[in-house]
């Protein structure tokens, strides 16, 4: 999903751009079904069944076991304040490891009537990766650090404190004038800096969402499967994203310094949830599949580790405040639908569609104001989505098998423009099966956009960079049957 970043004031009460974050994830597949562009609702028969819609596992007629690998190729192209650079990171990561049980029904009269077969799954999905990685610089322009940190601390006389400097709750607001980015007069704070300062923005973030499910699939008279599950997930979100900025106070102030300063925010976050799901599959004529399958909430319990620190780097002297916080999240509820048509024994299209409504997501800990302005922010910035994927597959020969595929993910946001933030992903692959083993392969190219600031100001003007992130990504399974 295209990402939105727009940094809050230096509170720890500002959650609902990361109760989005950790609630865009969709289920993990092969390489097989990642070159039909994931449409994997009426198909079953493969392992990404375990993670979409169990009911596809009623399809198997034997026991199987199969891993997906994959390298993701990033390559960020910024644009800040005039100025590009660009970047480029990479990973191999595990996409998804699986076995299904083949369990037949003891039968003695009809064979293909009845309750035919129940089949046990378990598997281990990656469900999201937040991993990203760029650095950029440029002149801030009239919006710096020293802008920020007047609002900061001037915030904290609003908010009843006392805003002498040596009376500042905030260590990062009082390094900010240790190190000349502020000054005190008239029981206020004031900017002192001169306008356009060097900046050097650097982000890191690393960690995903993961997910162990447990599943079943039933088959009946081999037209009719269904299937139930539930999953144990967990996830891991860890960002440090620093700005560097150099000036000079502006000498009519009464103070002439030079001043050099880092401000670091560090997210460390990990949660763990589960979530439940149902699914059927129905075969009306032999050549059609019709599926639908729903997903529960992930009820999640987080705990999170926020701070923030300003270091002063001429002397050495830091500031550094942190914000420990723990609530529960609530994901949106998933439906799924498809259709799936086969073309004798040469082949299939398939085709699936998506609800997923994103201002439904709640968050709820043991400070109500939090949890008010929170959801609030969710209800009024976030709406539901439609997603859809299509996809094919041709049979070559008995051994070789091509594949193609599409997929559109969904603008989540209310008030924001849709061509930046819908996501289009295509892809295609081949599968090679040699007696019980087979390989297959994907490739997946989508674009993201980014628009960041590591701080923000009162009248929003504070520096934003617009980041176009390109991603090409191979996924390879490997899968035996036994």
């Amino acid at each position: 999903m295209a990402t939105i970043v727009v940094a809050t004031k230096s509170t720890f009460a500002q959650y609902s751009s990361d109760a989005l974050r950790f609630s865009q994830f969709s289920s993990s597949n092969t390489a097989r079904f990642d070159a039909l562009g994931g449409t994997k609702t009426a198909i079953g028969g493969d392992l990404s069944s375990l993670y979409g819609n169990p009911a596809g596992l009623g399809m198997f007629s034997k026991s199987e076991f199969n891993f997906t690998p994959s390298i993701n190729l990033r390559n960020n192209d910024i644009s800040f304040n005039g100025a590009s650079n660009s970047a480029t990171n990479n990973n191999v990561d595990l996409n998804n490891l699986g076995v299904v049980f083949h369990s037949k029904t003891y039968k003695k009269d009809n064979l293909n009537k009845g309750l035919l077969s129940i089949n046990f799954g378990i598997g281990y999905q990656k469900r999201s990766l937040f991993r990203n990685e760029f650095n950029f610089s440029g002149q801030s322009n009239l919006n710096g650090l020293s802008d920020f940190f007047t609002e900061n601390s001037n915030a904290e006389r609003v908010n009843g404190g006392i805003p002498n400097p040596d009376n500042l709750t905030s260590e990062a607001n009082y390094a900010a004038y240790y190190s000349y980015l502020t000054d005190y007069q008239q029981n206020s704070y004031r900017n002192i800096t001169y306008a356009d300062a060097d900046q050097a923005y650097n982000f890191r973030r690393t960690g995903g969402n993961s997910e162990i499910d447990l599943s079943f699939g039933v088959n009946v008279s081999n037209n009719f499967f269904i299937g139930g599950g539930v999953g144990l997930s967990s996830l891991k979100y860890t960002s440090v994203e620093t700005t560097n900025e150099k000036g000079s106070t502006n000498p009519a102030s009464g103070i002439d310094k030079d001043y050099n300063v880092d401000y670091t925010r560090n997210f460390d976050t990990e949660g763990s949830g589960v979530n439940f799901k149902l699914g059927f599959i129905i075969k009306p004529v032999q050549e059609l599949r019709i599926g639908l399958s729903a997903e529960s909430p992930t009820w999640y319990s987080i705990t999170d580790k926020y701070s923030e620190e300003l270091l002063e780097k001429i002397n050495s002297y830091s500031g550094l405040d942190s914000y420990p916080f723990e609530y529960n999240l609530k994901t949106p509820f998933k439906l799924n639908g498809g259709l799936a048509y086969f073309i004798g024994t040469k082949g299939f299209i398939s085709a699936d569609i998506g609800f997923v409504d994103y201002s439904s997501i709640t968050l709820s800990s043991e400070t109500s104001t939090v949890d008010q302005s929170n959801n609030n922010a969710i209800s009024s910035s976030y709406k539901n989505v439609i997603n859809y994927s299509v996809g094919g597959e041709y049979k070559l020969n008995e051994a070789f098998l091509l594949r193609l595929g599409y997929q559109s993910k969904g603008n989540p946001y209310r008030n924001l423009a849709n061509s930046d933030f819908k996501k289009d992903i295509f892809s295609g692959g081949f599968g090679y099966r040699f007696g019980v083993y087979y390989f297959d392969m994907a490739l997946l190219n989508s674009n993201d956009k980014l628009y960041y600031s590591n701080y923000s100001l009162n009248n929003g003007n504070q520096p934003i960079a617009t980041v176009d992130t390109r991603k090409n990504s191979v996924s390879l399974t490997f899968g035996v049957r036994f």
